[in-house]
């Protein structure tokens, strides 16, 4: 028997949130602090690449012949957005999707203009094939069933819902394929989506810069795309957009955070997070929560030191939070203890002041 709640079932999420205490709808403190969306530059950046390739897929080829346009479509393009894991891509294009003005009146999905979805991995040609019609509503169910004819279905699905992007998330597992045929029937199914006669679709590819190498081998489907990297997060140039963000979440946690605090925890946070925009929000919401569970009214670099340890299981001296010299701690480094040799720590007079000072004076790199 089903679990239902009001004439609806259950799902096993909102199972657990009542589970929890968390089934009366409202949400959280620590959903209100992951709903909020800090944005950057990049994000204008982005939003002009993804105008520019909704513009190529509109100009007509013939404005001023209706009957030859019916003939000829222009043929779309394509986006790389790369950057390392952690670096925001995903949730970046997200909030594109969702918030951008020409997409608000479709939505985005299996009826709107831009579906997006994830490949699979293993990233075969069949795979990935079968993963974009799942993504539509629509499930390959045949065992015997050719990757031509699965792509056929791809290309009469897409243009029956009227999607105009594909945007397929973690792109790299196409480069794991080992085989060079099999890798060269992927992009020669991607490139037909974008010069179908009848309904041409453009692509969005985002991962990790190994999908660069899988674009370039092929000249044909590399001259049609567009790139857009997700750059590193540094000091001093990203100061205001961290102090902001970290500011805007204590804040939605009714917290504040003084001026000392963000001097010692921007230039630990950033190493923390490996300058990785996406690791760096994960860790402000880490230690709010940690100011939290300790009812704080202010927050502070010892709950980002907890919440460090917590995640990492790592001793004190393996911590970027915990140490002065918190650049000779590898950040990717887990369950580090006391009997393990810790980083050296740096002995020379002259180098622990000029750390200093670099801190004091603006977040130096």
């Amino acid at each position: 028997m089903a679990n239902t709640q009001g004439n609806g079932p259950v799902s096993p999420r909102n199972r657990l949130r009542a589970a929890l205490g968390q089934g009366d709808g409202a949400p959280t403190v620590m959903e209100r602090v992951r709903r909020r969306y800090i944005k950057t530059g990049r994000d204008d950046d982005l939003k002009d690449k993804f105008d520019a390739l909704l513009t190529d897929l509109c100009e007509r080829p013939a404005p001023d012949n209706p009957e030859e346009e019916e003939q000829e479509l222009r043929e779309a393009g394509m986006l790389l957005v790369l950057g390392v894991s952690g670096a925001g891509k995903t949730r970046s294009l997200a909030r594109l999707f969702e918030r951008h003005p020409v997409l608000q009146a479709a939505r985005t999905g299996p009826d709107g203009l831009v579906l997006s979805m994830t490949a699979p991995s293993p990233c075969g040609v069949k795979e990935l094939g079968r993963a974009i019609l799942l993504a539509t509503g629509y499930a390959v169910l045949r065992d015997r069933v050719t990757g031509p004819e699965i792509w056929s279905t791809v290309r009469a699905r897409l243009q029956a819902l009227g999607v105009l992007v594909l945007h397929i998330d973690e792109a790299q597992h196409a480069t794991q394929i080992r085989d060079a045929v099999e890798r060269q029937k992927l992009r020669n199914s991607l490139k037909a989506l974008m010069v179908d006669g009848e309904h041409p679709v453009a692509l969005i590819l985002s991962g990790l810069p190994v999908v660069a190498d899988f674009v370039l081998a092929d000249r044909q489907l590399s001259r049609r795309a567009s790139w857009y990297e997700f750059r590193s997060v540094g000091l001093p140039a990203d100061t205001t957009m961290l102090t902001k963000a970290l500011t805007s979440f204590a804040e939605l946690a009714g917290m504040s955070v003084s001026e000392g605090e963000m001097l010692r925890i921007l230039p630990r946070l950033v190493h923390a997070g490996d300058h990785r925009m996406g690791v760096i929000v994960e860790e402000m919401h880490d230690a709010i929560r940690s100011a939290l569970a300790d009812k704080a009214e202010k927050l502070e670099i010892r709950h980002f030191e907890t919440a460090f340890a917590k995640r990492t299981g790592n001793a004190r001296q393996w911590n970027p939070y915990s140490r002065s010299d918190y650049r000779a701690v590898d950040v990717w480094r887990m369950l580090q203890v006391k009997h393990l040799t810790p980083p050296p720590v740096t002995k020379s007079k002259k180098a622990r002041d000029t750390m200093t000072r670099n801190v004091e004076e603006g977040y130096q790199q």
